[in-house]
């Protein structure tokens, strides 16, 4: 779905609770590691990140990282990189 053809009110909704889930995930210990665009894989910057009747989802690009797994400072360094990476998609979403 291209999320381009709703008013920004609607986006800012979604966006909302995408954003609701994004910390939920880093809370339980998942940080997906690539908001930004899919690894090896060419196109436009967040093509991992659809539009769907459940809201916005993302492809799951296997690069993401368990907190157990990685430690807890490589795990807050990723929650650091995403969330800046989320602040780019913000703008992205909002304003195209």
């Amino acid at each position: 779905m291209d999320y381009r053809a709703y008013e920004v009110e609607i986006r800012e909704l979604w966006l909302d609770a995408f954003e609701d889930e994004l910390r939920a995930l880093h809370q339980a210990g998942f940080v997906h590691r690539d908001l930004k665009r899919p690894s090896d894989i060419g196109g436009l910057a967040f093509d991992n990140i659809l539009l769907t009747e459940q809201g916005l989802r993302f492809i799951d690009v296997g690069i993401s990282a368990l907190r157990s797994q990685v430690g807890e400072v490589i795990f807050e360094k990723y929650v650091a990189v995403e969330l800046r990476e989320m602040a780019l998609f913000k703008d992205y979403f909002l304003n195209r």
